[in-house]
């Protein structure tokens, strides 16, 4: 049979009595790049998971409901840049323990996100360098934060 879609053929045959190949519609997924995988852990770590999220507790409450299209107060970008520090100083670690430099990493970043892989480390780079990022992780926050439920109240 010759088709025009985009399948992956998944077994052969190869002389098994059940050797039937089987289409899948999704394209093989490629691995990461081991950087990547160790920088995903990292992000995903308790100790850098319970910073960012205390970091968000604390700060997410000085800004109120905001349009980002909107001129932002002052006070925002200064805690911006505390976020920013903090990710640079979380990255900067990573990178000593890894032994690469930031532009090796910038490159295998830059390789990964080409190949339309998506990776929450990357997000929080992202969210570091650029304010409107910045702002939308806030305001996903604080949205998150209406769903938590009072402690004390039972029922």
């Amino acid at each position: 049979m010759s088709g025009g879609g985009n399948f992956v053929l998944d077994g052969g045959g190869g002389g098994d009595a059940g050797g039937a190949a089987a289409l899948s519609p999704f394209p093989a997924l490629q691995p990461a790049h081991p950087v990547i995988e160790r920088l995903e852990d990292f992000f995903a770590s308790p100790e850098f998971t319970g910073a960012i999220g205390d970091f968000l507790s604390k700060e997410s409450t000085k800004f109120e409901v905001f349009d980002l299209s909107a001129e932002q107060p002052l006070e925002y970008y200064a805690v911006f840049n505390q976020y920013q520090s903090m990710i640079e100083s979380a990255v900067e670690a990573f990178l000593q323990k890894e032994g690469i430099t930031p532009k090796q990493l910038y490159d295998i970043c830059e390789t990964e996100s080409a190949s339309g892989n998506s990776y929450s480390c990357l997000d929080y780079m992202v969210a570091c360098t650029e304010y409107d990022d910045f702002l939308r992780l806030i305001a996903d926050f604080k949205s998150m934060q209406q769903w938590d439920l009072p402690t004390g109240e039972g029922g």
